[in-house]
């Protein structure tokens, strides 16, 4: 069952005309007609069953309430551009794996850099990718994308644990990153911060607030690891949850 999202609060059985942003989706990539039913998830996360009514205006109406459960766990992806398209699969899986937050750094060893107006540009098309990945995996939020500064202007400590995932296998101070995990099971935030193609510079490896990690013993491709450690979380905190 396809699903929207909706920036009011909802509630069961009354109609709403708040989908006119999805009406060529809906109308022209799903060819819903009149009695289908889709999911819709207003802003406090709640989900519904809904009903197209109408057409013009494009009005639905709420008819069951969905129980789901929402992992607690609030993950940001705090990463540089990648090169091609490999930026814009990343940040889909992740979206489809449970991040909720995106922060794209200049990193010192970036190939891609872009001027204000290309950022505006790219941004744009990021948001596109993030609120379709979203509706696909029937998540109940729409993740968060930005451009920030340098790395070491990001504010670490707002996060409980920051996820290093540093391409080098011979640094002592790495841990796998399950045994890292299992060191902090009572978090709420977590950033996973991974490197450009060309790694990380070695003033970048100096923050405080770092947790390294290694990502088993293959060196992973730039926009695979944060793949790889989100699928790791996902399969830890569902099963702390069950």
């Amino acid at each position: 069952m396809q699903q929207y999202f909706s920036f009011e609060a909802l509630n069961l059985n009354e109609y709403y005309t708040d989908l006119e942003k999805d009406a060529h989706h809906m109308l022209n990539v799903m060819r819903m007609s009149l009695g289908d039913t889709f999911r819709v998830v207003d802003k406090n996360k709640n989900v519904f069953k809904a009903e197209l009514t109408n057409i013009s205006p494009l009005t639905y109406k709420t008819f069951e309430k969905v129980e789901v459960i929402d992992n607690q766990l609030h993950k940001t992806v705090i990463c540089p551009l990648l090169k091609g398209e490999k930026f814009d699969f990343m940040i889909q899986k992740a979206t489809e794996l449970g991040a909720d937050a995106f922060l794209i750094y200049e990193a010192e060893h970036a190939v891609v850099k872009l001027d204000d107006k290309k950022r505006k540009n790219r941004l744009t098309r990021f948001e596109k990718i993030i609120q379709g990945a979203s509706e696909q995996s029937k998540r109940l939020s729409v993740p968060t994308i930005e451009f920030v500064g340098k790395l070491n202007t990001i504010d670490l400590t707002r996060f409980d644990v920051n996820l290093f995932a540093y391409e080098d296998l011979s640094f002592k101070k790495s841990e796998s990153l399950i045994e890292t995990l299992n060191k902090n099971k009572k978090i709420d935030a977590v950033s996973i911060i991974f490197g450009p193609e060309g790694g990380f510079s070695e003033k970048e490896t100096k923050l405080d607030e770092l947790s390294f990690v290694k990502l088993g013993e293959r060196i992973l491709r730039a926009e695979t690891a944060p793949l790889y450690m989100l699928s790791v979380i996902d399969a830890l905190w569902t099963k702390r949850t069950l």
